[in-house]
């Protein structure tokens, strides 16, 4: 009997289109990495911005700022990556949003003010590129936190709100710009209210009544004044997404003692088909969208552009505690995540930020 020869198969040789299948088809970034590394064909084949979007990773509280690594979790495949980010020594994070991760280092007083100088960048873990930010001077015994860090990316502004004494300041500057410093939007005494920034526009939310007025980001013209929503609770948390083209108004509520640990969230969607009188409507369906909220804000994704991604869900990452997949409608929800403190929401991407 003729024996059979051997043949030796060159993978290398794959026809463009399966490559690109393949490589659109594998679940994990590490997968898409090794994909990428198998020979010069395959990495030529498929582009860093060919990667599919992915389930967005937890990040985890880092213990140690003072030690370079990151840690991940991903729901997916149910891993925990541990990312050597040189950059983030001696950093701590604050929200992350398109692949970038917020962070900051520790301020310092300098001689010659009592001021405290903030150096802030947006840091992508995966490739350790770094984004500068311009270097920030908050006053002494200053608190301060980012306003809707989901929207940070290049050509857009990131907006600060310092909680300083004896009032607070809200600041900015926009990425991409030649301008190299922070302008002072809008400052005062009374810190009663929460800001949001949204579609070049600023919320400002009344803590104690639930009324919200609408400015002109940029001119800080009133556009609008929008009632609360129907059975406001005073000092709820609440949230402002851009879901999409519609702007919706997340709130959370416990309603008694016995429900402390069943987060119950009711959604608004802002109605502005009468412009002179908008106003909260409230739905338990958001169709193909996806909500997901950690303490620094929140943001929206399409179901269906996203693999493992429940339509109709809020992902939310409950502080320094539990990870929850929440379904609108009924409001059962579950475990998600092992870590013992996550923090945010990271999309992960491989590609750097461009300039617009």
């Amino acid at each position: 009997m003729e024996m059979e020869m051997a043949v030796q198969r060159d993978w290398s040789s794959l026809l463009p289109e399966l490559l690109n299948f393949i490589a659109k088809n594998l679940s994990e970034i590490s997968d898409f990495v090794r994909f990428r590394a198998v020979c010069t064909t395959w990495r030529l084949s498929t582009l860093i911005t060919d990667f599919p979007p992915k389930f967005p990773w937890i990040l985890d509280k880092r213990q140690y700022p003072y030690e370079p690594y990151m840690h991940f979790y991903s729901t997916t495949c149910n891993k925990v990556y541990t990312i050597h980010a040189s950059k983030s020594l001696g950093k701590k994070s604050i929200g992350s949003s398109q692949g970038y991760v917020l962070i900051c280092d520790k301020p310092t007083t300098t001689k010659q003010k009592s001021h405290n100088t903030c150096q802030f960048s947006l840091l992508n873990p995966l490739n350790n590129h770094e984004f500068p930010l311009p270097p920030c001077d908050f006053g002494s015994y200053s608190n301060f936190y980012p306003i809707s860090p989901q929207q940070y990316q290049i050509g857009v502004n990131v907006v600060f709100l310092d909680l300083g004494f004896p009032g607070y300041k809200l600041i900015f500057c926009c990425l991409g710009q030649d301008q190299d410093n922070w302008c002072e939007l809008k400052s005062g005494y009374d810190v009663d209210f929460q800001f949001f920034h949204l579609k070049s526009m600023l919320f400002t939310v009344k803590e104690y009544t639930g009324v919200i007025e609408v400015t002109d980001f940029t001119s800080g013209t009133l556009i609008y004044v929008i009632p609360p929503v129907e059975n406001f609770v005073v000092e709820a948390h609440y949230y402002l997404i851009d879901a999409s083209g519609d702007i919706l108004m997340v709130f959370q509520r416990s309603d008694s003692p016995q429900e402390l640990y069943d987060d119950w969230f009711d959604i608004y969607r802002l109605d502005l088909s009468r412009n002179s009188s908008p106003c909260w409507v409230k739905v338990n369906n958001i169709g193909n969208q996806a909500l997901f909220i950690d303490s620094y804000g929140g943001f929206a994704l399409e179901a269906n552009d996203f693999a493992g991604v429940k339509a109709n869900y809020i992902y939310y990452i409950e502080p320094y505690s539990w990870v929850k997949r929440i379904d609108i409608k009924t409001g059962n929800w579950e475990l998600q995540c092992p870590l013992k403190d996550p923090e945010s929401w990271f999309v992960p991407k491989l590609q750097h930020l461009q300039a617009q």
